[in-house]
């Protein structure tokens, strides 16, 4: 098969979650002797449009620069760029592709896909977050505040103005007042302006994802939340993602030999990841008189003034050890080392890597009782979850694992098994072969 993958971004230059899953699926798709081709956007900040082609591990990529301020209207630039689909429109003029798998949407939006479609070739998208419900990618308000879906345009257009600096700081601190501002601000031309393109947002992309020939969603949880929200989720199809295991196997996890107990972050160190409330539980326990050592693992250059906070209220702690960042299959190196993974999140977290590598290398998870999160860790059987943003909880669950008897035991036993890529992928791929039942 011809297949173009697309994302908003692609290694080595962009590397976050979804970004290094379009690598993994081109490559893998690469060594299965499919043609393989990547489009991304390279830079949103450069004058000019230009777009770059180059073979990078056997792989020909397409990278796509432009100033996505370069216009009267950047907000729709975001979703619904001609930039865009004229540039996809070179790529497929090239080569005569079978199929085109997205990953996320981000940035891409309609334009692919309808830029795809005219060309009649069938698209194939893998959700991982919520760019098609929100223009904020994640569902955390403009406050900083947990987002439970777009109930009405008027609701988002308050949390896109709320982020404008204007607004940003009464909403965060006085929301009272800010409450009391909205009665005059939403009836401004400004307001009316954003409300009008929120609307526009929505049905472009509503309609964009709805034209989808497949739609593979991670978690079920993910498909609910778009079933919520009136999305047309007949062809959407529950597949867990699989991990790339090169390395695993040469680690296994080491018990502790010490008496210590062992707890573990890994990923992006920001307010929405919930680190502070793992630092604010340890540093409990550890005044408690428990025999605990948090080692953080993330890149600490992302929000530097909540990781100088953090840094901050720990730095009496011996027991909480900032690690920085690592790359590639040191994962299986800094799991192999812990006891238990905490993952604190704030936001509708989909299906994380970080929760199915523990699992691969037999590690604890404990977990917000939120979103794909509680879907994945199943309280008391797999592993522990706790109520959002409860600190108090969250060392209550720590606790049981330090003195509940057989309690970590049992739950290790229950951890489930993970796929890999090659399952994942072959489940996919056979897909692919129903939606293009003409090729042999």
């Amino acid at each position: 098969m011809r297949i173009l993958i697309g994302a908003h971004g692609y290694p080595p230059t962009h590397s976050a979650g979804a970004e290094r899953r379009a690598e993994r699926m081109a490559h893998w798709l690469a060594v299965q002797g499919h043609e393989v081709e990547v489009f991304a956007i390279e830079s949103l900040s450069e004058p000019g449009v230009r777009l770059d082609s180059s073979v990078q591990d056997g792989v020909l990529v397409h990278r796509l620069s432009y100033d996505i301020e370069a216009s009267d209207n950047p907000f729709r630039n975001l979703y619904d760029s001609p930039i865009v689909g004229n540039a996809l429109r070179q790529v497929l003029q090239q080569t005569q592709f079978d199929l085109m798998h997205l990953v996320s949407g981000y940035l891409l939006g309609g334009q692919a896909i309808h830029t795809v479609h005219e060309a009649g070739i069938p698209v194939v998208l893998t959700l991982t977050e919520y760019w098609f419900l929100c223009a904020r990618l994640n569902l955390i308000q403009a406050t900083e505040a947990l987002c439970n879906g777009p109930e009405s345009a008027e609701k988002c257009t308050r949390c896109l103005m709320e982020s404008k600096r204007r607004y940003r700081l009464p909403a965060q601190h006085v929301p009272q007042l800010m409450n009391l501002l909205w009665v005059g601000i939403h009836k401004t031309a400004s307001a009316s302006h954003q409300l009008n393109e929120v609307n526009r947002r929505q049905q472009v992309l509503r309609t964009a994802l709805d034209a989808a020939d497949l739609v593979i969603c991670p978690s079920k949880y993910l498909i609910s939340m778009f079933e919520e929200y009136g999305f047309d989720t007949s062809r959407y199809l529950f597949i867990r993602q699989g991990l790339a295991v090169q390395g695993a196997e040469g680690h296994v996890r080491k018990p502790a030999t010490t008496g210590v107990m062992r707890i573990g972050y890994v990923g992006q160190i920001k307010p929405h990841k919930g680190v502070d409330l793992l630092i604010d539980a340890v540093i409990g326990l550890i005044n408690a008189g428990e025999i605990v050592r948090l080692e953080l693992w993330g890149k600490e250059s992302e929000a530097p003034e909540y990781v100088d906070m953090l840094k901050a209220r720990s730095s009496a702690y011996p027991e909480i050890r900032w690690n920085g960042s690592y790359t590639g299959g040191k994962v299986w190196e800094v799991l192999s080392e812990l006891d238990t993974l905490v993952v604190p999140s704030r936001w509708h977290e989909n299906s994380p890597n970080a929760i199915l590598e523990a699992y691969k290398m037999g590690v604890l998870v404990v977990a917000t009782d939120l979103g794909g999160m509680a879907e994945l860790v199943k309280h008391d059987h797999c592993g522990l979850v706790f109520r959002l943003n409860d600190v108090d909880d969250l060392r209550h669950q720590l606790e049981r694992l330090l003195h509940e008897k057989g309690l970590a035991e049992r739950l290790r036993e229950n951890i489930p098994p993970v796929k890999s890529i090659d399952e994942e992928m072959r489940e996919i791929t056979e897909h692919y072969r129903q939606l293009l039942p003409n090729l042999s």
